[in-house]
């Protein structure tokens, strides 16, 4: 699998569902992305899809893709996702694929070293701010200047928006979880 023609890219940043994928697509296009990082997967489909737009529009580097998921063990109303099933998806886009089973919030620490100078994070609704606090601590040190941070936040069943987080606001929580931590 190749990367995406520019009639499917236009299908995914201007017309693809739920709607606010879109600026993800459109993201990924303008600020050329390489390294994703997904705490959480949307789905198997959402990750090839934002694997074949860099490939397409991400420069000469490498398409590097870290999925962090329960994978199997999801909670309804998320569908299982098995692993191996993912994993054989995202091979065949031809990028650099790990995807990390357990709980996100707690296989972060044990992987961010590795994740320097991402380009986008992405941050599923599924997980929760109690379980993110924990993990605030990890995520500057994951990050460059020009690193989107995307957090999905659903506002109603129907309706889910995509906020930004600042890489300034990152170093934010991070400082108030060492003080938490230092008390």
């Amino acid at each position: 699998m190749a990367a995406i023609s520019w009639l499917g890219y236009a299908r995914l940043a201007y017309f693809s569902k739920p709607k606010h994928e879109r600026q993800l697509y459109r993201a990924v296009r303008q600020q050329k992305m390489h390294r994703i990082v997904e705490v959480g997967i949307g789905s198997a489909e959402r990750a090839i899809d934002l694997v074949s737009t860099a490939q397409r529009y991400g420069g000469e580097s490498p398409v590097t893709y870290t999925g962090l998921d329960w994978f199997e063990e999801r909670e309804a109303p998320a569908a299982p996702l098995p692993l191996i099933h993912a994993h054989r998806q995202l091979q065949l886009t031809g990028a650099r694929v790990r995807l990390v089973p357990g709980y996100p919030p707690a296989t972060l620490p044990q992987i961010a070293n590795t994740l320097q100078r991402t380009d986008l994070i992405l941050i599923s609704a599924a997980v929760d701010d109690a379980s993110l606090d924990k993990a605030w601590f990890y995520f500057p040190r994951m990050c460059h200047p020009g690193t989107l941070v995307l957090r999905e936040i659903h506002e109603s069943p129907e309706v889910t928006r995509l906020e930004p987080i600042a890489v300034a606001e990152l170093e934010r929580r991070a400082a108030q979880r060492e003080v938490r931590k230092a008390a």
